[in-house]
């Protein structure tokens, strides 16, 4: 699954990331600006829950049956976003294979993801953790 491809994602214009060691991208859009003429608060989090899916479906890209949902979200806005915004996401308490057990012998898991966004200069403007719920649809 493309979650560019996402209803609501193509419909904001969210991106695969131009940048190498990025996943996915905003670009420097004036509909993205809020009062401040900077990147508006909900257009850094939509790019982040998106780039927290995305990172996810990457790594468990073997497992075609599973069914994940945001339980919770923690975010932290750092510093104003200005021009194109990039993401980065890793897992964050657990590891990989640590999940994939819990999926393999409960049908079930939760685990956190942690995205980063960044602007063109390489400056964090935003972090946050999405605790996800996956279960094995059978």
């Amino acid at each position: 699954m493309d979650v560019t491809e996402l209803p609501f994602n193509s419909f904001i214009g969210l991106k695969m990331s131009d940048r190498s060691g990025f996943l996915l991208m905003l670009e420097n859009r004036h509909e993205y600006r809020n009062h401040l003429n900077t990147v508006h608060a909900s257009a850094l989090f939509s790019l982040a829950e998106a780039s927290s899916g995305h990172f996810l479906l990457g790594e468990f890209s073997e497992l075609t049956d599973i069914v994940p949902v945001v339980r919770t979200v923690e975010t932290k806005y750092r510093k104003p976003a200005t021009g194109k915004i990039f993401s980065r996401a890793k897992f964050r308490e657990a590891e990989k294979n640590e999940i994939l057990n819990m999926l393999s012998q409960r049908g079930r898991a939760l685990f956190k993801v942690e995205v980063s966004l960044f602007d063109e200069a390489d400056v964090l403007v935003m972090q946050s953790v999405f605790e996800w719920f996956c279960s094995i649809d059978n």
